[in-house]
């Protein structure tokens, strides 16, 4: 198949898996176009997939950079020129209406919602309607876990078929000669990875270290940098905490920190996955989170902790309670071999061809089919 993938470039969990899922196909034997402002910090620099650079220009008359009609305008001409089949876009604002225009009904259109891009952004009346009439034309419709479905459903009105973020196990594995980097041989290591947005409540990591630490010896790592990162020292400074926490931007080996790590902390408002929680149980370390959206479909009491959002007296007891168990090596061989077991690249991939093929055989689309009811929704799988 010929493909186009589109994402946004960072660490966010779109990104991550969009870039990952094309470099699998890529090696499968398909031909993959990334669409993108910049490359995807996790491409493999040695990915076989074909790298277009989403050119936005920048002009005084408007005022704001026009990035989906840029979008728009790639895509066409890969259509044209490169002769794509079928497109795939990962975050649904503003890709799902940008792949729409370029693509006006020629090819199939796969949209895989993340997130914030139905619970938040999808919310908001500027682009709510746009939107739903984007993915109700799509060819297919999928989300990360059940939860966003449910959202999505009743936010767009569609019926996402949910096909679950895969997890590199040979990249992200044990690594735990390395705590010695960040912690001392009598501090047990805590790490927390995102791109520090409002929604991921860094700070709220943070609180609960700091009441970790008044009971045990422990550091703190925050890896990944966004717009929260500086409120986030801020509280550590505050709490007097700071001399404990490495603060380490933009990592391109975010499996050497998280493999070192005694535990992994997530103490989000919202997650449609939480695919940096699923990195940390491939490296065989337990987490504990916040019980909210799709986290609870992937973290069972076997792999770590679920703790209620805004309880932060709780979620500090949880880590001090697997810390201290004995049960700690065994959670961590756990995470590991669940990781290993559900949620591994090949048969996530499978899913997302099979969804693909069933898109391509059933294109276009009768009219009579096209009922609002069924628009977006599972195709032939």
């Amino acid at each position: 198949m010929r493909i186009g993938m589109v994402c946004y470039p960072g660490l966010g969990g779109s990104g991550i898996v969009a870039s990952e899922l094309a470099d699998r196909l890529a090696r499968r034997g398909h031909q993959v176009f990334l669409f993108a402002t910049e490359p995807p910090l996790r491409l493999p620099t040695d990915s076989p997939v074909r790298f277009v650079p989403v050119e936005v220009p920048h002009y005084p008359v408007f005022p704001a950079p026009l990035y989906t009609l840029a979008l728009a305008g790639a895509l066409e001409r890969a259509i044209r020129e490169e002769g794509l089949e079928l497109i795939h876009t990962h975050y649904a604002i503003p890709h799902a209406v940008a792949a729409e225009l370029a693509a006006e009904g020629r090819i199939p259109l796969v949209h895989t919602l993340h997130g914030t891009d139905v619970t938040l952004l999808g919310r908001d009346p500027a682009y709510q309607q746009l939107t739903s009439r984007a993915l109700k034309k799509a060819a297919a419709v999928t989300a990360v876990s059940h939860n966003l479905a449910q959202q999505a459903q009743r936010t767009f009105g569609v019926s996402p078929t949910v096909i679950y973020n895969a997890v590199d196990t040979e990249r992200f594995r044990p690594n735990p000669t390395a705590k010695r980097f960040y912690a001392a041989l009598d501090e047990f290591l805590l790490v927390h990875a995102s791109n520090f947005r409002a929604v991921k409540r860094v700070g709220d990591i943070v609180h609960v270290y700091a009441k970790v630490r008044q009971r045990l010896k422990a550091r703190l790592v925050l890896l990944g940098t966004g717009p929260e990162r500086a409120e986030a020292l801020s509280i550590a400074h505050n709490l007097g905490v700071d001399d404990g926490v490495t603060s380490l931007a933009t990592a391109k080996n975010p499996e050497e920190v998280l493999g070192a790590a005694d535990l992994f902390l997530l103490a989000s408002e919202y997650e449609g996955f939480g695919q940096s929680g699923l990195e940390a149980l491939a490296c065989g370390v337990p987490v504990v989170a916040t019980r909210v959206g799709g986290i609870p479909e992937w973290l069972t009491p076997e792999v770590g902790r679920l703790v209620e959002f805004g309880d932060l007296e709780g979620f500090a007891q949880a880590v001090v309670e697997l810390l201290t168990s004995e049960k700690l090596p065994a959670m961590r061989e756990a995470a590991r071999a669940y990781a290993e077991a559900h949620f591994h690249p090949e048969v996530i991939t499978q899913q997302y061809e099979a969804l693909y093929q069933a898109a391509l055989q059933g294109w276009p689309y009768p009219h009579d089919r096209l009922s609002p009811g069924r628009r977006g929704g599972p195709v032939g799988v």
